[in-house]
C-alpha cells in the first residue's frame, strides 16, 4: 500500500513539474521581446509610396509584425504555442504555422485512412486520389507533398539555426521567389527570407489607368490604377455616360430613368435606363396567316410567324406524314407505336397514341441491386431485396445496414460529436476516421462592455490578455451621476463616484461639496480577536450610504470685539477672541479699553465671555496749561476739560528783587505789568552803568540811551578825556597821541634795553659759577681720566694655516675609502 502511494505521489509531482514548465514556456520572456515598429515602416516605405496591392502588402506586414512582436503563435493541431526554436511547416495557401511533427502526424493519419478499404460482401473498386489537406484552409496536398524536413520560409535552407537578430525560422538570405506566377511580372522578391506572401512588385513599368486617359510609370504590381478623373464611358443604354471617377471593372448600371416601350409596343412606362428590354403581361393575340388561330405568346418583338398547326405534320408514332392546313388536324394511325423506351431496349407495343408511352411490361429475369437474388419482374420495375449490407462505411466505425446495397456504401450520416482539443466544442462534421479537424471557431475575447474584442483560436482564451477598450464605460452609477464619471471601459468595479454631492445641509444654506457618498464600498473588519484559526473572518465589503460630512464652506466670522473677520468652516464657525485689545473708548473719553477682545452686548451663545469694558481707574493725564506744573484738581480721569488750577505760586518779578504770590491760573494769564515790582531795575547796561528804567521784562537798554560821563584814553594810554557814554560807544569821540607820548615811549624803550642788559649779565655770571663748581668737583674727588688705547689684532696667516684641520679630515676620509675598496 505504501509503495503504491509513493508511486502515485511521484507521478503526481512529475505532472505538476511538467505543467509548471509548460506555463513557464508560455510566459517566457523569450517570445516577448519588443521590437521597433519604425524598422518595418522603413522596410515598407518604398512599397507604400508607389501604390500597389495594399491588401497583399498589409498581409505581409501583419505576418512580419506577428513574427517580430514576440506574440506566441498557436499550432491549430496541438493547440500549443510555437516557439522560435521549434521546427515548423508553413502552408503555401494560408501561410499558417504548424509544428513539423504535428503536421506530419496529421498528414499520415489522413492518408492512412484514405487507403483503408471497406470490408463488405460486395466491393466496387474505384481508383482513389490519396490527398491530405491543411488543417486551417483545407487546401489539398498530395501524399508526396508531406513535409519531411524543416525548411526556412524561402525554402533554400534546411534546418535553419535560430539567430537572435533574424526573424525566427528564416535563413537571413534574400528571398528570391517570383513575385507573380503569370507572364506579366518576372521580378523576384528582394526582401530577406520572410514569413507570408511576398509583397507586391515594387518595380516601375509603363501603365495605363482604368479609363485609359492617363499613362505613366507605376509599380509593376499595379499596371492599372484609378487616375481620379471622370470615367465618361458610354453605358449600356447608349444614351448616358459614366460619371464615376476612374474605376476598375465594368461601369455601374445607369441610374437614370426614361420612358420605354415593351417588346410588343402596347405599353409605355417610366423605367430604369439600364433595363432596356422588358415584357408586358399581355398575350400577343394576333391572328396567324391561317385565319383560324391566334398567337398565344406573351409580348414579343417581330412577327408572330407561321401557324404552328399547319404544314407538314406526322402522326404520333411517325409512320405517316401529310400536309395539312388549318383548321384540319392529323389523327393517330392504326399501326404500332414502336418507340424505344428511354429506360430499356424494348419498344412500345401499344397502338399509335399521343403523349408518353406507358411503362415497359416485358417480363425479364432481374437481379437485385446487391446481385444477391434473382426474380422475374416487368422490365420497368426495380428489384431490391431485403438483405442488409454488412459493409463498413468510410468512417471505419459504423456498418452500412442499407437494404440491397450496391457495394459503394454512402458516407456515414451520423455526427462525429467527439470533444475537440479546445475542450469547449464537439466535432460537428459527419462521422469520420482519424483525428478530428481542429476547432474552426474563433472565440472573441472582449472587454467588459463587449464592444472591443479580438478573435483568437478557440481554446487560447486563457493565454491571451483582453484587449484595451477606449470606449466609455457603459455601467451606470447607482447614485445617478453619469456625466461626471465618464471613463474608459475597464475590468473590475468602477472607480468611486467623482461627482459633487450638492445636497443641502439642514443647519445652513450651503450644499455638500464632498464627493458623492450615496453608494460607498465600506470594508468591515473583525473587531473581536479570534481565539481559534477557524474563527478568523475575512474583511467584508458592503455598499452603504454615508452621511454628508460637516459643512466645510468658508463663512466670514467676526471676532468678539468686531476687530477682524476671518473665514472659518461652516460647521465649526464661532466667534472668538482675536487676541487684540478691546480698543473701545471708555466713559472718560480719554482712554480705550485694555481688556482682550470681548463682546459689547450680552450673547446667550457665549455666557462665559465678558460683554462690558473695565472702568477707567487712571489719573487724569490730560495736558496741563502752559506753565502749570500741578496735577488735575479732580485727580481721576474724567471727560471734558480740567478745572482751573487754584494753587498759589511764588514767582519773582522781572528784575528778581521782589517775590510775588499769584494763583496758577492767574500766573498763566498774567501780563508783564502784573509781574513788575514797580522799582528801578538793578541790572547794568552793556556799557556797565546802571539801568534807569523801572522793573521790566527783557534785556536792559532797549529804547534807552546812556549819557553818563566816561573817560577816553589815547592809543598809548598816556592822555585821557571825559565824554558821554553813548558817544564813546559809537566812536564819535577819540584822543590822539602828542610829543609827550613819543618821549614817554622812548624812555620806556631805553629802560627796557637797560633791563635786558642787566639780565644778560646776571645769566653769564650764573653760568660761570656753575662751570667753576663742576670743575672743582671733578678735580678734587676723582683721578685724572686717561684715554684707553685701542689695539687692533691683524691675522697674517695663509689659507692652509687657517683651514688645515678640515683639509686633513677630508684627506683621511678619502684614504680610508680607497683602502676599504682595495680590501673588498
Amino acid at each position: 500500500m505504501a509503495r503504491r502511494y509513493r508511486d502515485a505521489a511521484a507521478k503526481l509531482q512529475e505532472n505538476v513539474h511538467k505543467h509548471l514548465k509548460e506555463m513557464k514556456d508560455l510566459s517566457s520572456s523569450e517570445d516577448e521581446e519588443p521590437y521597433e515598429p519604425s524598422v518595418l515602416e522603413g522596410v515598407f516605405q518604398s512599397y507604400w509610396r508607389g501604390g500597389g496591392d495594399k491588401q497583399m502588402l498589409n498581409r505581409t506586414k501583419n505576418l512580419l509584425e506577428e513574427a517580430l512582436s514576440g506574440r506566441s503563435v498557436t499550432c491549430l493541431i496541438c493547440i500549443g504555442s510555437i516557439k522560435r526554436v521549434d521546427a515548423i511547416w508553413t502552408c503555401d495557401h494560408c501561410f499558417s504555422y504548424f509544428h513539423l511533427l504535428c503536421i506530419q502526424k496529421w498528414a499520415n493519419d489522413c492518408t492512412s485512412l484514405r487507403l483503408e478499404e471497406p470490408q463488405a460482401p460486395i466491393a466496387v473498386c474505384k481508383p482513389k486520389k490519396i490527398e491530405w489537406c491543411c488543417p486551417k484552409c483545407r487546401n489539398s496536398y498530395t501524399k508526396e507533398e508531406i513535409p519531411r524536413k524543416y525548411r526556412c520560409f524561402c525554402g533554400k535552407t534546411d534546418d535553419p539555426p535560430y539567430h537572435p537578430w533574424l526573424v525566427p525560422h528564416t535563413c537571413g538570405e534574400v528571398c528570391g521567389r517570383r513575385l507573380s506566377q503569370g507572364d506579366n511580372c518576372k521580378h523576384k522578391c528582394l526582401l530577406l527570407c520572410h514569413p507570408g506572401p511576398c509583397p507586391p512588385c515594387p518595380q516601375t513599368v509603363n501603365g495605363i489607368c482604368y479609363c485609359g486617359k492617363e499613362q505613366k510609370k507605376v509599380r509593376c504590381s499595379t499596371a492599372k490604377w484609378p487616375c481620379g478623373q471622370p470615367c465618361k464611358k458610354k453605358l449600356l443604354c447608349k444614351s448616358h455616360s459614366c460619371k464615376n471617377l476612374c474605376h476598375e471593372g465594368d461601369c455601374p448600371p445607369c441610374t437614370y430613368t426614361s420612358l420605354q416601350c415593351c417588346l410588343c409596343g402596347s405599353e409605355t412606362i417610366k423605367r430604369p435606363c439600364n433595363d432596356v428590354e422588358w415584357r408586358c403581361t399581355k398575350v400577343c393575340g394576333k391572328a396567324y396567316s391561317c385565319g383560324y388561330h391566334k398567337c398565344q405568346e406573351v409580348c414579343h418583338a417581330g412577327s408572330c410567324g407561321p401557324c404552328p398547326n399547319s404544314g407538314l405534320k406526322s402522326c404520333p408514332c411517325g409512320a405517316n406524314q401529310q400536309y395539312i392546313e388549318c383548321p384540319d388536324t392529323i389523327e393517330t394511325c392504326l399501326g404500332t407505336c414502336g418507340k424505344k423506351h428511354d429506360d430499356c431496349e424494348h419498344v412500345c407495343p401499344e397502338k399509335c397514341h399521343k403523349g408518353q408511352c406507358p411503362p415497359c411490361r416485358v417480363q425479364i429475369e432481374k437481379k437485385c441491386v446487391c446481385s444477391t437474388h434473382t426474380r422475374s419482374l416487368p422490365c420497368s420495375k426495380e428489384f431490391r431485396c431485403e438483405t442488409k449490407c454488412r459493409g463498413i462505411r468510410p468512417c471505419g466505425k459504423h456498418y452500412c445496414a442499407r437494404k440491397c446495397c450496391n457495394g459503394s456504401c454512402p458516407p456515414c450520416e451520423k455526427v462525429c460529436d467527439k470533444p475537440l482539443q479546445c475542450g469547449r466544442h464537439k466535432c460537428t462534421t459527419i462521422c469520420h476516421g482519424g483525428p478530428c479537424y481542429p476547432c474552426t471557431r474563433e472565440t472573441k475575447i472582449t472587454c467588459k462592455c463587449k464592444e472591443t474584442y479580438i478573435t483568437v483560436p478557440c481554446g487560447r482564451e486563457k493565454h491571451i490578455k483582453p484587449p484595451k477598450c477606449h470606449l466609455p464605460c457603459k455601467f451606470k452609477y447607482k447614485c445617478g451621476h453619469i456625466d461626471e464619471n465618464k471613463h474608459t471601459c475597464h475590468f473590475g468595479t468602477c472607480p468611486s463616484c467623482k461627482a459633487i454631492c450638492k445636497k443641502s445641509y439642514s443647519k445652513c444654506d450651503h450644499t455638500c461639496e464632498a464627493l458623492c457618498h450615496e453608494y460607498v464600498s465600506v470594508v468591515f473588519k473583525q473587531v473581536e480577536k479570534p481565539v481559534m484559526p477557524w474563527e478568523v473572518q475575512p474583511p467584508k465589503a458592503k455598499v452603504v450610504a454615508l452621511d454628508c460630512p460637516p459643512c466645510k464652506t468658508p463663512v466670514p466670522v467676526v471676532c468678539f470685539g468686531e476687530h477682524d473677520t476671518e473665514m472659518q468652516p461652516c460647521h465649526s464657525a464661532a466667534r472668538r477672541c482675536c487676541g487684540r485689545e478691546c480698543g473701545k473708548d471708555l466713559a472718560c473719553g480719554n482712554h480705550k479699553c485694555s481688556l482682550l477682545c470681548h463682546l459689547y452686548l450680552s450673547d446667550p451663545n457665549y455666557p462665559n465671555v465678558a460683554y462690558t469694558c473695565r472702568p477707567c481707574n487712571r489719573e487724569c493725564m490730560k495736558p496741563r496749561p502752559e506753565k502749570c506744573l500741578h496735577k488735575c484738581p479732580k485727580r481721576e480721569c474724567h471727560p471734558g476739560s480740567c478745572p482751573p488750577c487754584e494753587v498759589l505760586e511764588r514767582v519773582k518779578c522781572h528784575c528778581g528783587l521782589t517775590e510775588l504770590y499769584l494763583a496758577c491760573r492767574e500766573l498763566i494769564t498774567a501780563s508783564d505789568e502784573q509781574l513788575s515790582c514797580k522799582q528801578q531795575c538793578p541790572k547794568s547796561l552793556d556799557c556797565g552803568h546802571k539801568c534807569k528804567s523801572i522793573c521790566h521784562k527783557g534785556p536792559c537798554g532797549v529804547n534807552q540811551m546812556c549819557t553818563k560821563k566816561t573817560k577816553v584814553y589815547c592809543p598809548c594810554g598816556n592822555l585821557k578825556k571825559e565824554a558821554p557814554c553813548n558817544l564813546v560807544r559809537k566812536s564819535e569821540i577819540s584822543v590822539a597821541c602828542d610829543d609827550t607820548c613819543v618821549a614817554k615811549k622812548l624812555a620806556v624803550l631805553a629802560e627796557k634795553e637797560k633791563e635786558e642788559k642787566r639780565l644778560k649779565e646776571l645769566e653769564e655770571e650764573r653760568n660761570r659759577r656753575e662751570l667753576a663748581e663742576y670743575e672743582w668737583k671733578m678735580s678734587g674727588k676723582k683721578k685724572k681720566y686717561k684715554e684707553k688705547k685701542v689695539v687692533v689684532n691683524e691675522d697674517n696667516r695663509n689659507f692652509v694655516q687657517k683651514y688645515w684641520v678640515p683639509i686633513l679630515s677630508i684627506v683621511v676620509l678619502i684614504m680610508s675609502g680607497c683602502v676599504y675598496l682595495f680590501i673588498s
